[in-house]
């Protein structure tokens, strides 16, 4: 399923999380061209922990993906979902992100996006 994918997700997934299900709906996430907020790219590639290898495995991943830009229809969005809810504002453009793309966020932190309106979240590991 095409899907917004949190940095959560991508950090697991290029740090070795081998549990079969969730490398299967991450595969089939990129398989089937889901993209990441620009913060997501900020977050994976400004890790100060990266040895070269690492920030390539970054690089060529984030490569191949989309990236949803933070346009003002996402400004927007963000406005609203922090006049409405608590919540941190990286976690709300990426939230914004996913909800003006029409599309699911896929993060192992659920509980962090479980009160934004209208936001389909998917668990990577279910």
């Amino acid at each position: 399923m095409r899907c917004l994918i949190d940095t959560n997700v991508l950090i697991d997934y290029l740090g070795g999380n081998d549990a079969a299900l969730f490398v299967a709906n991450v595969e089939q996430a990129l398989v089937d061209g889901s993209v990441v907020s620009v913060i997501t790219t900020m977050e994976l590639l400004g890790w100060r922990g990266h040895s070269a290898q690492s920030r390539r495995d970054a690089e060529n991943l984030l490569r191949g993906m989309g990236e949803i830009e933070i346009l003002r229809q996402v400004v927007a969005e963000v406005i609203k979902l922090r006049s409405q809810i608590s919540i941190k504002l990286p976690d709300a453009i990426i939230a914004a992100s996913a909800l003006t793309q029409n599309l699911p966020l896929m993060t192992c932190n659920t509980c962090d996006f479980k009160s934004v309106p209208g936001l389909s979240l998917l668990d990577p590991a279910r």
